[in-house]
């Protein structure tokens, strides 16, 4: 039976020192046992570590010792310690050896389970019903002996001596400890140091397998060489091996030397010891500081509950005790009762009160009303001594995995916020997502150039129309030149002189041409200056850490206004140079006009009217065809940046894919079993919905490209670049509302791919998968893949798994995590308490006819941990209080005994 102490947090991990021995027993080093060395003794154990709550009093063969122990802790000594057991330490008749020429008696530690409120008759039995029962020894001669101090020294001469050299017989100590007077009364160890050479040097195993089947747990005494002795231990089982100094003398006690490494998680009493023969990795912990230490500010603490409906009346409603205190464990807390009790009420109010997001109960105002008068009147308290309600918790309301595995969004939403919560990822994610905004600017701002130019050429196009036909002109060119020529003839000039002339004259006229392209070409230059020559690397840049981003994109920064700055220069020099080019041609058609040959020539073709006329056409002509060509050369230069920019729309139109297919491989993570991979979705349905709002489908054509079928990436790249060139040609009948320039813009800017995600649970597809365990999978998410540590509150989980799901995958997973972050859940199902090893189970009950709670409180809890076992008493009213945790779960829980059973037959006790 446990007491109910007032702070009840179940199970515990608290230093556990089994192996002290005292100035009674029979090898002990502290000086004697006189009223002096007890007190030290005491004092010494009452200076112990804060963390030692339970030790054992080992002494040899009988009991005297913790009797002293025990009358000093009734006086209210060892206030620090909260158990003592009482140990004897057997020397059996078994003998392990390192080597050939020492021989070692193994120890054998018998615990006994006693009633401190009845001690002088638990003591009296110990004595009477075991000790005395003990021959001092097997041989013939001592069948009338018992073990005493007294036929020690009488058969050997001294004590020290007897203890020596007699051994009483082994198979009688454990026949006497399998007797219905000590069944579940004791608690068997074996040294491990003597034990483990029983078989070395060609000794018996079977032997050895044979004690090793009869104790609970082992002694060690080296706590350099625990880890590596469990292990060889494991391969006979999964017993445990605890340390301790095995302490003969003060000298061990000093706080300098002192050492126990032992750590149990348990209540501090017999059943709670027990724990480590049923869970024996999850109870047992070697190691110098506190497992499963997690931040005070990450674990709630208590809470106090203020409202009515909480507090203890009198019949005359006087308040008794006017707020409810429910202290909780920082590992896994299980809130157990029948319908109705307020289980999730706490849980729920809990939740509110540190302001969840999730309704506790959907559509149930009423509910949610009261849920709020609680909230008002609630306390909690953190483990680091704050009260607060603002810290985090993670909260799931009943049905809550259920329904976020139905919703693909929301399901795809909570994937999202998995990702994003890896900062790599999440910088990738914003790249993409800035990249895919620049590109659909880019896109669109090239779509607008290539309609401009487009433009352009239309306007050259009329131009040249305007001017005339080329071939006509070219014709009409040289049909006046023939006539120059015959004209040139009759000319009262030599016809040196007026090839001269003609050589000049063409000379003249090639200049005045070169100084208009000159200048044509200036304004290019000028042009050129407003162009950035270093592209943009900020997309580059995106697998760097931060501080080397920033450093990379100064020297960047730095490199491109040097360079801007320089290319400015390099173009005003060009400029500068074509500039003394035109100078340079003017003054040489100065020089013309002034050449003789040049003033002669021109003279005789001025005054011969005919030539002159016909000079003045050719002129025309000539101008007409320059005009033409120069008009052909830029709408070819048009036509080439038409092409160029055409193929810079496609191209960065399938960078929005390939872009994605670069992160693609990043952004998938894992944990464990459970994978989540990347992939790439097309949006087919959003390209044809582009297509089927602005196409005329009263035609042929139109009812041919919306019905194409399009499945594959590459195909729709293909008829995005199709549907290009065709409206390009103006080739489509589109609907009012739509133009070629806009529908362009739709189908080459739009980003028609996003990652989605496939998520896998040891191969297993999601999709594929039961809705039980999809719901499982969905609480792996939700707790696998955050980087949370705050508490987790969960309303009855099993509501959306199926049986299996729950046995092997959610008790196993709890167990796991509970480890790492503090666990509330409201459940009725045996496995996740038992199988899960609940460090505490908080019971609750509604007040009713059947089912009354202390002093008429409406909503009441007892808690306590699964090895808290009191059987029913009926004369206690209070149904909480009426029996244990343990017996609780069995009464509240189906199939509660069955899984107690379960665990405890798991390592075949």
């Amino acid at each position: 039976m446990t007491t109910n102490i007032a702070i009840n947090r179940g199970s515990e991990w608290r230093k556990w020192d089994l192996h002290i021995h005292t100035p009674l027993s029979i090898c002990q080093d502290y000086g004697g046992d006189s009223e002096e060395v007890w007190e030290n003794f005491i004092t010494s154990l009452e200076q112990l570590p804060h963390d030692v709550k339970v030790i054992g009093i080992t002494d040899y063969y009988f009991i005297d010792g913790y009797e002293k122990i025990m009358e000093y802790k009734f006086k209210r000594r060892l206030s620090n310690i909260f158990k003592i057991f009482p140990i004897l330490e057997f020397r059996i008749d078994t003998f392990g050896s390192g080597n050939e020429n020492k021989l070692q008696k193994i120890n054998l530690h018998i615990l006994f389970n006693i009633d401190e409120n009845d001690i002088v008759n638990e003591l009296k039995t110990i004595r009477e019903e075991f000790i005395d029962q003990i021959k001092i020894s097997s041989l013939e001669t001592h069948i009338t002996k018992k073990l005493s101090k007294e036929n020690f020294i009488s058969i050997a001469g001294n004590l020290q001596a007897g203890f020596n050299s007699l051994i009483p017989s082994t198979k009688e100590v454990l026949n006497i400890i399998r007797s219905d007077t000590w069944k579940n009364k004791v608690f068997l160890f074996l040294g491990y140091k003597e034990w483990s050479n029983l078989d070395k040097n060609q000794q018996i195993k079977p032997l050895k397998e044979d004690l090793y089947s009869k104790v609970g747990a082992f002694f060690s005494s080296n706590a350099n060489n625990v880890e590596k002795n469990q292990q060889w231990l494991n391969e006979f089982g999964n017993k445990r091996l605890l340390h301790s100094l095995d302490i003969h003398n003060f000298n061990d006690l000093k706080k300098e030397n002192y050492c126990c490494h032992t750590w149990i998680k348990a209540d501090l009493t017999f059943e709670g010891l027990k724990q480590i023969i049923y869970e024996p990795e999850e109870r047992v912990k070697i190691q110098e500081n506190k497992p499963e230490e997690k931040s005070g500010y990450q674990v709630i603490d208590r809470i106090e509950i203020y409202h009515q409906d909480f507090q203890e009346k009198k019949e005359n409603e006087e308040t008794i005790e006017e707020y409810k205190t429910i202290f909780l464990n920082p590992n896994l807390n299980t809130i157990i009762g029948g319908r109705s009790t307020g289980k999730s009420i706490l849980l729920g109010a809990i939740a509110k009160k540190l302001n969840s997001d999730k309704d506790v109960k959907l559509d149930n105002t009423e509910y949610s009303q009261y849920i709020d008068e609680i909230v008002s009147s609630m306390k909690i308290f953190w483990k680091d001594g704050d009260e607060n309600s603002t810290r985090d918790i993670e909260y799931f309301p009943q049905s809550y995995m259920y329904q976020l595995a139905k919703d693909s969004n929301e399901l795809n939403k909570l994937v999202k916020n998995i990702i994003i919560q890896d900062a790599n990822k999440k910088t990738k994610i914003e790249a993409y997502q800035s990249f895919s905004s620049d590109n659909n600017s880019k896109i669109i701002e090239d779509i607008n150039k290539l309609f401009k130019a487009k433009s352009t050429i239309d306007s050259i196009q009329k131009s040249m129309t305007e001017i005339g036909d080329k071939e006509g002109v070219t014709k009409e060119k040289e049909k006046l030149s023939t006539e120059l020529e015959s004209l040139k003839a009759k000319i009262q000039i030599t016809s040196n002189e007026l090839i001269s002339y003609s050589n000049l004259k063409n000379e003249y006229d090639k200049n005045i041409s070169s100084i208009r392209e000159i200048e044509q070409q200036k304004i290019s230059l000028s042009a050129l200056k407003s162009l950035s020559i270093i592209n943009d690397i900020s997309l580059n840049l995106i697998d760097l850490t931060e501080d080397i981003r920033d450093q990379v994109n100064r020297v960047y920064l730095d490199l491109k206004q040097r360079y801007s700055e320089e290319w400015n220069e390099k173009i005003e020099t060009i400029l500068a140079q074509k500039e003394t080019e035109i100078v340079r041609i003017k003054d040489r058609n100065e020089s013309i006009e002034k050449d003789e040959l040049y003033l002669k020539g021109k003279s005789v073709i001025d005054s011969n009217q005919q030539y002159k006329e016909k000079e003045e056409k050719y002129k025309i002509e000539n101008s007409k065809l320059e005009k033409i060509t120069e008009l052909e050369k830029q709408r070819d230069e048009y036509d080439n940046f038409i092409n160029s920019l055409k193929s810079s729309i496609i191209e960065n139109s399938k960078k929005y894919y390939t872009e994605l297919q670069r992160i693609q491989n990043e952004l998938s993570v894992s944990s464990g079993r459970l994978k989540i991979t990347a992939t790439i979705n097309t949006d087919f349905p959003k390209y044809k919905n582009i297509l089927y709002s602005s196409i005329n489908q009263q035609g042929v054509q139109g009812k041919q490209i919306i019905e194409k079928s399009i499945n594959t990436t590459q195909e729709l790249f293909e008829d995005i670049s199709s549907m290009f060139e065709l409206l390009l040609s103006n080739s489509i009948t589109l609907k009012g509302g739509y133009d070629n320039q806009k529908l362009i813009k739709e189908l080459l800017g739009t980003n028609f791919f996003n990652i989605s995600y496939e998520i896998e649970y040891d191969t297993d597809k999601f999709k594929a998968m039961s809705e039980g365990k999809k719901a499982f999978i969905i609480l792996m998410l939700l707790l696998d893949f955050s980087k949370k540590e705050c508490p987790i509150l969960i309303d009855q989980p099993e509501d959306d798994l199926d049986n299996r799901a729950i046995y092997n995958e959610l008790v196993t997973y709890i167990k796991s995590k509970k480890k790492e972050r503090q666990i509330i859940i409201v459940t009725h199902n045996s496995n996740i308490v038992i199988g899960a090893d609940s460090e505490l189970v908080i019971v609750s009950n509604q007040q009713g006819v059947n089912s009354p709670n202390k002093n008429n409180r409406k909503f009441d809890y007892i808690f306590g941990s699964i090895e808290s076992s009191m059987e029913k008493d009926n004369t206690i009213s209070e149904i909480l209080y009426s029996q244990g945790i343990r017996q609780h779960i069995c009464e509240i829980l189906e199939g509660g005994e069955t899984a107690f059973k379960n665990r405890e037959k798991k390592y075949g006790f």
